[in-house]
């Protein structure tokens, strides 16, 4: 693709929508992070399944809205095919996922190995979601593993303690949310590694057929 076909996509409407949306992500990200640092400062400890409802449903939702509306426009424009509607369905919920674990750095910003973790999984899950209709099919495959691994992680972290990995850990909102998003993440990707063929031809990317 010719990296200035897609900048000037980024340029239109739907570039426009799909960066309001993430605005509004990265602002809630920051937000809770400074209460949570602020919290951590004035009383040390694990500020686990903190954070506050506005700050982690009601900007985020409006982040997903704009995401959601911008990538519609342009596959409703250009990619018309059931294909890429369960490709859309899938990325929207790898990018919810993203930002669950965006709220998950703050939650354990008193733990750097797990911060860490996070700080490299939500970002991945955010950029992976937003470009996934596009992204080849043979990847689905990667993100189901990657999904199930995650949930069995998260189930066994409850169920025991690997030290100096991670202690006991509790079962917070976050990460319930966070295990119900991947398991429903799992149907549209189950269906595409089914009925995708064994070599798909290349995802047109944004902007690839203007001239």
């Amino acid at each position: 693709m010719d990296w200035r076909a897609g900048l000037r996509k980024v340029h239109s409407a739907e570039g426009a929508f799909c960066l309001a949306g993430l605005f509004f992500i990265g602002l809630a990200f920051v937000f809770d992070i400074a209460k949570h640092l602020a919290t951590v400062a004035a009383e040390p400890g694990h500020e686990h399944g903190g954070g506050d409802v506005f700050l982690r449903v009601n900007i985020p939702a409006m982040g997903i809205a704009f995401l959601a509306f911008g990538m519609g426009m342009y596959l409703v424009e250009h990619h018309r095919s059931r294909l890429y509607l369960t490709a859309f369905v899938a990325g929207l919920l790898i990018l919810t996922d993203g930002i669950a674990h965006l709220f998950a750095i703050s939650d354990h910003v008193d733990i750097p190995l797990h911060a860490a973790v996070f700080i490299i999984l939500a970002p991945a899950q955010i950029a992976g979601g937003l470009l996934f209709p596009f992204l080849p099919r043979k990847w689905d495959r990667y993100w189901i593993v990657l999904t199930v691994a995650l949930i069995v992680v998260f189930g066994i972290s409850r169920r025991i303690a690997v030290p100096p990995l991670w202690d006991l850990e509790e079962v917070e909102p976050v990460g319930v949310f966070s295990k119900i998003i991947e398991l429903l993440t799992l149907f549209p990707l189950y269906t595409l590694v089914r009925g995708s063929p064994s070599t798909p031809p290349p995802a047109t990317m944004p902007g690839a057929a203007e001239p």
